[in-house]
């Protein structure tokens, strides 16, 4: 589904650039560290503790492929406040299907081994870790049980999404611009590879199993986004929840290189924190435009949308009682 590894290498942000960046936004409730993978930087300790310092947030969501446990160990055991820590790591499936879309730099033992210094670390010091099993293939789909097994044996729980068929910001065909084909007001634009699987009946058991999850928040947002999935799977004219989108209001989205773009569907900039002010950017012709394109948006069910919308329009209570 993502397409990060392919692209060129760009002119990345330094810690001390990152800083300035983060301190001219101000403070933030949430900061999600993510890629591509963001352990190939070998500064992330440094980047980290400089965006910690200067924004201050209740959370530190990071996602990992789990390719780099010692740098992840070296990580938890360097931050300032491990217990705001939030970590996710990714797999495709078990050892075969994840090792094969991975390849051997990325393999399922080092992505488990990876959750294991994640899990022994989460008593001492109070982060929290789970997994992301992104459903690729109905190889993919079939898995899930039993990699929901290989993880329960470090207490780890596990969490679905189903892939995307595009993306503006992982995706290259629709890098930097708008993927607007995968911006879809009925039915969900599935990954080509899932074509056939039956990830409706799929979806509906993985709803019934979020509601026995043990962490509170990530049972509410699993809940959230599996009754959303179903509701758009099932073609709904209507689909429910439909949270207004908070894209360029209360959710930023920073490139590596400094560069302040619209959604996982719009990789359009409005502007250069490396260059420019926060407040000018907000308050620039280029991110008006922008906000115009968002409230007319038909509205997305990428969950790294649709969960921050939730959550920061209060929407998010549905999910207790959906």
């Amino acid at each position: 589904m993502c397409d990060s590894w392919r692209l060129p290498p760009t002119g990345e942000l330094t810690p001390a650039e990152a800083e300035r960046a983060f301190r001219s936004i101000g403070p933030l409730e949430v900061v999600r560290l993510t890629g591509g993978e963001p352990f190939l930087r070998e500064d992330l300790e440094e980047l980290a503790r400089r965006v910690w310092d200067a924004s201050h947030p209740a959370v530190v969501h990071v996602t990992t492929n789990g390719s780099f446990p010692e740098r992840v160990a070296a990580f938890v055991d360097s931050f300032p406040r491990p217990d705001v820590l939030r970590f996710m790591v990714s797999f495709d499936g078990l050892a075969e299907e994840h090792d094969r879309n991975r390849g051997a730099a990325v393999t399922f033992a080092t992505a488990l081994k990876t959750v294991q210094v994640l899990a022994s670390r989460r008593s001492p010091v109070g982060l929290r870790v789970s997994a992301n099993h992104t459903v690729i293939s109905p190889r993919s789909l079939a898995d899930a049980d039993g990699l929901r097994g290989e993880l329960a044996r470090f207490g780890v729980e596990l969490h679905t999404v189903l892939a995307y068929a595009d993306s503006a910001i992982y995706g290259l065909s629709s890098r930097g611009e708008r993927a607007e084909h995968a911006i879809v007001p009925v039915g969900y634009p599935l990954h080509p590879a899932l074509a056939g699987a039956d990830t409706l009946d799929f979806v509906a058991r993985e709803r019934r199993r979020a509601s026995k999850m043990s962490d509170a928040a990530l049972r509410i947002g699993k809940r959230y986004y599996l009754r959303g999935l179903e509701s758009r799977l099932r073609g709904a004219a209507s689909p429910t929840p439909r949270p207004r989108c908070v894209a360029l209001r209360s959710h930023v989205r920073l490139l590596p290189d400094g560069m302040v773009v619209v959604c996982q569907f719009n990789a359009r900039s409005v502007g250069d924190l490396r260059r420019d002010a926060a407040d000018a950017i907000w308050q620039g012709s280029a991110a008006r435009e922008e906000r115009r394109w968002v409230d007319a948006c038909p509205g997305c069910w990428a969950e790294c949308e649709a969960i921050p919308n939730a959550i920061f329009t209060g929407d998010i209570v549905r999910g207790i009682v959906g």
